[in-house]
């Protein structure tokens, strides 16, 4: 069986990973030249800037509390 992961962001990847490691063929397909997604470096003025996702969603400190942080 072959799946195919629509998108190279933190959910594809992840997404592909599991399903290889499981024995599973995958192919991800992904609109930009690199992966990542909203996650990425870009070069403004000479410095180097990383960016992340937006998280606004209304459950997130139950996500957060739930996350056992070492």
């Amino acid at each position: 069986m072959e799946v195919a992961v629509i998108g190279g962001g933190i959910k594809g990847l992840v997404s592909a990973y599991v399903l290889v490691k499981a024995g599973v063929d995958v192919v991800v397909y992904e609109k930009e030249e690199q992966l990542g997604g909203h996650a990425k470096t870009v070069n403004f003025d000479a410095v180097d800037l990383d960016l992340g996702f937006l998280f606004l969603n209304p459950n997130k400190s139950y996500y957060c509390d739930s996350i056992p942080i070492f």
